[in-house]
């Protein structure tokens, strides 16, 4: 689990090295961990990884306001199987807001979430 927790960690700080004040590892196991990363703008990320033999099988990505409200979050849990992105798919500004989504892999929701950092 070191190596994929070690690249991602990597990953975050490649894509959203201007934004990020810390990286913290909340929780690591066998085959799972957590991150939280905490922005420069007060916002955070909430990051849950779930692997099997070294391939990620589940994934959510919760980014968060300084309020702790939900901007948007991305995930892969199989719950929404009407959405052409099934099961793919993010919560946008509430959970019940789910919607079909283009970003599916870790890189490119942090490509998004920089996108849209840059743009405030």
């Amino acid at each position: 689990m070191l190596p994929l927790l070690q690249a991602r960690i990597a990953s975050i700080w490649s894509i959203l090295a201007e934004f990020v004040v810390e990286v913290a590892i909340p929780r690591v196991d066998y085959h799972a961990f957590k991150l939280k990363v905490i922005l420069a703008n007060g916002s955070t990320l909430r990051i849950s990884e779930q692997y099997y033999r070294d391939t990620l099988e589940q994934y959510a990505y919760y980014w968060l306001d300084v309020n702790n409200c939900l901007l948007i979050g991305w995930d892969n849990a199989p719950h929404h199987p009407h959405l052409p992105s099934f099961p793919h798919h993010k919560h946008v500004g509430s959970q019940d807001n789910r919607q079909p989504s283009e970003e599916t892999t870790p890189e490119e929701i942090l490509s998004a979430i920089r996108a849209r950092l840059l743009d405030q």
